[in-house]
């Protein structure tokens, strides 16, 4: 415990904290928390299942600090949560399931498919308005059970890999007419549900590392806070140009690493 706490204290456990508050506050605003974590820890030298791990229990704790504070001040109703939360779980798990069997490479190309289609959908419902600033249009009973499988296969690519994965969240929301501050609110649900089943399959599995994991996940605390206190100052016409060029980085990201690790 003591090497431990001299890891989390040195200038190393330094960094990772400010990877993690930087990487929190890119994902609350964004959805692209991947685009600052996953290739710095790469960068240090981690693999990455054992990325990936830090990174759902990372994402998982600083999003259940935020899920407390929004239910607390009753800004998102949890039992219209509960079903969404509980599909994005399930898809957490299976999605970590699978990962644990596939290689970095099979990982790659996979998240590389989803980010290049989810591009496209943005670039077309961005002709149409995808991206609100209008009040949020509750959606009839029938239609919000019929859409529980996206979260379920969005839980499944958030918790094998997951570059972009609350991005993919993000934009399944503004696509059921909720406000972008309502869809960024609604995501840190998603991502608590998907993450944290995730990350108790890669503790049990035995990849997780405590001296990074602890640091990052501490930074992420703090930035997923700040990251919602400067999400409704963001215009829709700002996020009509952003999202596609956060798209368009994450996918650079993944080619890059698709052409490295093969």
């Amino acid at each position: 415990m003591a090497n431990l706490l001299l890891e989390w204290l040195s200038i190393n456990g330094l960094v990772l904290f400010g990877i993690g508050v930087l990487a929190a506050i890119i994902g609350v605003m964004f959805g692209a928390a991947g685009f600052v974590l996953l290739p710095s820890l790469l960068l240090v030298g981690i693999p990455i299942h054992a990325t990936v791990a830090v990174n759902k229990f990372a994402t998982g704790v600083s999003s259940f600090t935020t899920v407390l504070v929004l239910v607390l001040k009753k800004k998102v109703q949890l039992k219209r949560m509960l079903p969404l939360m509980f599909f994005a779980s399930l898809g957490g798990i299976s999605g970590a399931f699978l990962a644990t069997r596939l290689s970095e490479l099979t990982m790659n190309a996979v998240a590389c498919i989803v980010l290049i289609a989810m591009f496209i959908v943005v670039l077309k419902s961005n002709k149409t308005g995808l991206v609100s600033e209008q009040q949020d249009q509750e959606q009839p009973v029938k239609e919000q059970r019929s859409t529980l499988l996206a979260p379920f296969f969005i839980g499944i690519y958030d918790g094998g890999f997951g570059p972009g994965s609350a991005l993919l969240n993000i934009t399944y929301f503004l696509k059921k007419q909720f406000s972008y501050v309502n869809a960024a609110e609604m995501t840190r649900f998603m991502m608590f549900g998907s993450c944290m089943s995730a990350f108790l399959f890669y503790f049990f599995y035995g990849i997780v590392d405590w001296g990074i994991a602890i640091p990052v996940t501490a930074g992420s605390i703090i930035g997923s806070h700040i990251g919602l206190k400067i999400v409704p100052y963001l215009k829709g016409k700002w996020l009509q140009v952003l999202l596609p060029i956060i798209f368009l980085l994450l996918i650079v990201q993944v080619v890059l690493d698709l052409l490295f690790s093969s």
